[in-house]
């Protein structure tokens, strides 16, 4: 049975491990998780948070922002609370190799993927995929 979260259950009826949402979705060695749309305007907006289980994962993060509004936004990755990488985009670029960061993501950890518009209020839809390897 497919495992979803952490790891430690199974798969959940009425769960949807292959949608989109905030967690972390497991398929045997491989862990992914896709925010969907999600309008991003000046305050600080969470598109992915979830929890590691007791394994790391070696994986690629993308950000991308499907509008040629010429708006800047500001991508953050944090791990338990900390910002372990930040970076902007200027104008609207949706390259994912320009979006993209490699990361490792540690076990027990609380994840989180967020987005900020920079010197405008906009409100502009981002998104945010997480693919990975599962090691123990």
């Amino acid at each position: 049975m497919a495992l979803v979260g952490g790891g430690g259950a199974g798969n959940i009826a009425g769960s949807n491990p292959s949608g989109t949402g905030t967690s972390l979705n497991y398929i045997g060695d491989h862990a992914y998780a896709l925010s969907g749309k999600i309008a991003v305007d000046n305050n600080e907006t969470t598109l992915l948070q979830f929890s590691t289980g007791n394994q790391y994962i070696v994986a690629t993060v993308t950000f991308a922002y499907a509008s040629n509004s010429g708006d800047d936004f500001r991508y953050m990755i944090s791990v338990d609370s900390q910002i372990v990488d930040e970076y902007h985009v200027n104008g609207g670029g949706n390259a994912p190799d320009r979006n993209s960061r490699s990361i490792l993501l540690p076990p027990f950890a609380v994840i989180k993927m967020s987005s900020q518009a920079v010197g405008h209020s906009t409100a502009r839809d981002q998104t945010c995929m997480v693919v990975g390897r599962v090691y123990s």
